[in-house]
């Protein structure tokens, strides 16, 4: 019997260990974390319950991608922004300006992005509550100024990281 309690222990043991070790990481993470909405798949503009984050971070989207980089003018929609996070991307949005202001803004984030992650998309967004916004899947983190350090540090944490069912 006392072998089977030890086994039973141990077990428990490295159960615990790894769930403990898993709550520190995710708590010492970048960026706020909100609750996942999903990831059900539907038509460019249909309809759907608002997201619960702004910009969002998860939930209702189109079955296909944006377009990889920067946009200065006609972001893509949010339903196809979603899905980019989805699949590891991260956006980079940047509170939307006058045409000289957001081409300033866009080749800043493009400095911090450089050739090193490839999955980002560069978008302005009228009515952010910071300058600069960046999201990942479920993630999200708001910047009052540039700060590289701190852009890349998000970028690190979360670019690449696939979000379908079963990974």
């Amino acid at each position: 019997m006392w072998p089977w309690l030890i086994g039973i222990g141990g077990v428990l043991l490295l159960v615990g260990i790894q769930v403990g070790v898993n709550v520190y990481r995710e708590a010492n993470l970048p960026g706020e974390r909100f609750r996942s909405q999903g990831n059900v798949h539907v038509s460019l503009g249909a309809s759907t319950p608002a997201y619960n984050t702004e910009p969002p971070t998860s939930g209702w989207h189109t079955p296909h991608l944006a377009p990889w980089g920067t946009f200065l003018d006609d972001p893509p929609h949010d339903q196809e922004l979603v899905h980019n996070m989805e699949d590891g991307g991260i956006v980079l949005w940047y509170r939307a300006g006058t045409p000289d202001e957001n081409v300033e803004r866009a080749a800043a984030l493009e400095e911090v992005v450089g050739t090193r992650w490839p999955r980002t998309v560069i978008v302005p967004r009228d009515g952010l509550d910071a300058p600069y916004v960046l999201t990942a899947w479920t993630r999200l983190q708001r910047f009052d100024a540039l700060d590289l350090d701190g852009k890349r540090t998000f970028l690190e944490a979360f670019h690449g990281i696939d979000h379908h069912p079963g990974f």
